[in-house]
């Protein structure tokens, strides 16, 4: 037990240069350590007493129990033990001692890193000679005075001085002592959290309006609600729309004097086909055509029937309805080729559809 004096003082001395920079202290936080002390006992030379009073300066190691309940204030529970010379015969006595004191700490003030502190406190000692010379307790009073400096998270090192008032006999003893701590349940500040003020004419909180398809207008002034999300809409939320012609045109070509439709030209009726299901709300005017063989009047009639034989390909095929559809025959009037070659005669045995109508399409941001 006399080797915790030296090994409190060792790390002490050596602790601030395994350190590296200081640790900021925990709000609150309790501690075991060690403590290293020297006693100047040269006040009490002048006792009668032959044991507990008289004796030589001495070496005291402590074990120390703190706890600080806030920035300013701790508690402190130390049991020492020490092995003096009496300064009558030089005889070895053994020395108990415990203490039990409050400190007080400035929250602000440092000193190069170092926290002071001051203490006020009791202590209870017990002294024995050995070849029983005697033995004596003592209770004293003590005020203290040191720093302190974090060196490590949960490592404290402090150095100080106390001054112990034996009070039956009045005599004051003092007492140097160095220690180091180790921390536990320590308690630091909250992290700061950062407020955004918002400066509101009415301070109170203000819900604000709703807005279910994202549109633009509010609920409450919305006349078309379930707009397609990216939408342009106008004033009442509903949405604006582009109107747009349907311009479809099929070609069929006809062998002479005849009016069935070839299998060939099956694909591009299929094609028009699926543009009248596209847009329901078109129509189709279908207008047959004659090369210059025969008579005109023939050939009216004939290019009438090609244009409903066309028809008929679009309602039994492709399913599309006959009110729809309008057909008629424009004879040989309406060349598209030279009616003196046989390829431009070819040309001009012909079925045109033309598809009409128009369709709104919505306008997007």
């Amino acid at each position: 037990m006399k080797q915790i004096g030296y090994i409190a003082l060792t790390a002490v001395l050596f602790a601030p240069g395994l350190s590296g920079a200081a640790e900021e202290f925990p709000l609150s936080y309790s501690s075991v350590g060690i403590e290293g002390s020297y006693v100047d006992s040269g006040n009490s030379r002048d006792s009668s007493s032959l044991t507990g009073d008289n004796l030589s300066n001495y070496f005291e190691g402590s074990l120390n129990l703190t706890h600080q309940f806030n920035p300013n204030v701790s508690v402190l529970l130390q049991g020492g033990y020490a092995e003096p010379e009496t300064r009558a015969g030089g005889l070895n006595a053994n020395l108990l001692q415990g203490s039990l004191g409050g400190r007080l700490h400035p929250s602000e003030f440092r000193l190069s890193n170092w926290r002071p502190f001051g203490g006020l406190g009791y202590s209870y000692t017990d002294i024995s000679v050995h070849h029983d010379a005697g033995a004596k307790t003592e209770d004293a009073v003590y005020l203290e005075g040191g720093f302190q400096r974090m060196i490590a998270p949960r490592f404290m090192i402090e150095g100080g001085i106390r001054g112990r008032t034996e009070l039956e006999e009045g005599y004051v003893d003092a007492q140097y002592f160095t220690g180091i701590h180790y921390l536990f349940g320590r308690q630091y500040p909250a992290a700061p959290q950062i407020e955004v003020a918002v400066k509101t004419k009415h301070p109170a909180v203000v819900t604000p309006p709703k807005d279910s398809d994202r549109d633009g207008v509010i609920d409450q002034l919305d006349k078309c609600p379930g707009t397609p999300m990216g939408a342009l809409v106008d004033s009442d939320g509903c949405a604006k729309k582009l109107t747009k012609e349907i311009r479809e045109t099929l070609h069929v070509e006809f062998e002479l004097d005849r009016t069935e439709v070839r299998y060939e030209f099956f694909p591009k009726i299929q094609n028009l086909a699926k543009v009248m299901k596209q847009y329901p709300g078109a129509t189709i005017l279908l207008e047959g055509h004659t090369d210059s063989t025969g008579s005109s009047s023939y050939n009216q009639s004939l290019s009438k029937s090609r244009a409903d034989a066309v028809m008929k390909v679009l309602i039994n095929e492709f399913g599309i309805n006959s009110d729809r559809i309008t057909t008629s025959g424009m004879g040989e009037s309406q060349p598209v080729a030279s009616n003196t070659t046989p390829r431009g005669r070819a040309e001009n045995r012909r079925v045109e559809a033309i598809v009409s109508g128009k369709y709104s399409e919505l306008l997007t941001k």
